[in-house]
């Protein structure tokens, strides 16, 4: 988690409408651009089982593996972004499925 925060950082370099954007909105871009990338992992996971489903072939293990890691890399920065620890996220699982 301390890896993936300090390699993707939400600042104004990397995303220039930040700067237009007061510091009570930052968490919201932090948010929706998490979001963003995450519905684009799943956008490649859905294309494999589409085509799967037309009769394709199998889904490409290696495209939905990729996809698998970047959505947790970007659980794990929105995670890091709302405080999150890696401690705070190992307790919570267990808690959350116990309420399922």
């Amino acid at each position: 988690m301390d890896f993936i925060g300090s390699r993707y950082i939400f600042s104004e370099k990397s995303y220039p409408l930040l700067a237009e954007k007061p510091e009570v909105q930052r968490m919201a871009f932090a948010i929706n651009h998490s979001i963003l990338h995450m519905s684009k992992s799943l956008g490649k996971i859905a294309a494999e089982c589409e085509s799967y489903d037309h009769g394709h072939g199998r889904p490409n293990e290696d495209v939905v593996k990729e996809a698998t890691v970047k959505m947790l890399i970007n659980t794990l920065k929105l995670a890091d972004e709302l405080g999150m620890t890696a401690d705070d996220l190992a307790k919570a699982v267990p808690e959350l499925m116990r309420s399922k």
